[in-house]
């Protein structure tokens, strides 16, 4: 009886281990699902706004089980470009890992001072939601 017990609790160990590591290898994935934001930082908003606000995202977005999901922020390092000197993309493992995140309570709660300071941008922005090409 204890031999039993033992092999069954090696086997369930066994299973979730191997669950676990396909949902990880799922949440880890390469991108699928890109956004890109280029615009000029508008009047009101500042770079060290959007930075704190994109990283406040990003930690819950890690903590939701996604590590290389989110949001980075670009700028142009030249002195020519005048137009479109910053970029901010969002990088998704697939569709549903972005209707998951984006349906979080917490996240939503984050994104509402994202909004605030992204109403602004959006008037000034090209934007495009992009997919992998396979």
């Amino acid at each position: 009886m204890k031999q039993l017990l033992i092999s069954l609790a090696a086997l369930w160990l066994l299973v979730n281990l191997g669950m676990s590591a396909s949902a990880q290898a799922q949440q880890t994935a390469t991108t699928q699902l890109k956004s890109i934001h280029l615009f000029d930082m508008p009047a009101g908003v500042t770079e060290a706004q959007l930075s704190a606000v994109i990283g406040e995202l990003n930690t819950i977005i890690k903590r939701l089980g996604y590590p290389n999901a989110g949001y980075t922020l670009y700028k142009v390092e030249e002195k020519g470009a005048d137009k479109y000197r910053y970029y901010f993309e969002g990088n998704w493992p697939n569709a549903n890992a972005y209707q998951k995140i984006h349906d979080d309570k917490s996240f939503q709660e984050a994104d509402k001072k994202l909004g605030m300071v992204y109403e602004k941008i959006k008037a000034v922005e090209l934007y495009r939601r992009l997919v992998r090409v396979p």
